[in-house]
């Protein structure tokens, strides 16, 4: 059986050698750098559903999803950060997930549980005991859905692991750190996500637009 893929066809496997190798590299020699792993609870509000589909009528639909972020794959936030004082840009990647709560019975299944991914460059700003971000960038998913009876294939996208780049994402944020910036701390924040998005049906595509906001809370290490 072939192994499933979480993230853009790479494996944890994977992503271990090439982590070592990352933070082996000379830009990681000197010091400003921040590395955090979060977890927490995302709420995302009802949006808006656009489905194409060959020889069928569109379908418009109010969806409301559920995020499930305890079930695996884990909701998460990875992220890494260059700091020069109090100013900072910062790689990141929040992995949601959305499940479809109101089906109907032509949107038998629509949900993106293996990733609807965010990653965004962020701009940061640390004024005080508060950290303020806004970011932007791409939307990964990977999309699962039955649509008047036709599945979606789960073997195309980028390298035929059935991922695809969506759409562009918008986030902005406010935080706080409990401890030095320098050694362990524990970050807490609240986010909010803006995201539009085209995902592949059978036979068709569909458009969804997801607001979004977030609980976070986590560990970090700096350096």
């Amino acid at each position: 059986m072939r192994p499933r893929r979480y993230f853009t066809g790479i494996t944890i496997m994977d992503i271990i050698p090439i982590t070592l190798l990352f933070f082996a590299s000379p830009a990681f020699a000197g010091s400003g750098w921040t590395i955090e792993f979060l977890v927490g609870i995302p709420l995302s509000f009802p949006s808006s559903l656009l489905i194409r589909q060959a020889g069928e009528p569109d379908l418009r639909h109010q969806p409301r999803f559920q995020s499930r972020p305890f079930d695996r794959p884990l909701y998460y936030t990875v992220r890494i950060g260059r700091w020069d004082g109090p100013d900072g840009w910062e790689l990141e990647m929040n992995h949601d997930k959305l499940y479809l709560s109101n089906p109907t019975k032509e949107i038998e299944q629509f949900t993106i549980s293996h990733g609807f991914n965010r990653i965004t460059l962020n701009r940061s700003i640390e004024r005080g005991d508060v950290i303020w971000r806004v970011g932007a960038g791409v939307v990964i998913t990977h999309p699962e859905n039955t649509i008047r009876g036709r599945r979606v294939p789960e073997d195309e996208g980028i390298l035929g692991t059935g991922y695809h780049l969506s759409g562009p994402t918008a986030m902005g944020a406010v935080g706080a750190r409990i401890g030095s910036r320098e050694g362990p701390f524990l970050p807490l924040e609240g986010m909010g996500s803006a995201s539009w998005v085209r995902v592949p049906v059978a036979d068709g595509e569909a458009d969804l637009s997801v607001a979004s906001l977030h609980g976070l809370m986590g560990v970090g290490y700096g350096w």
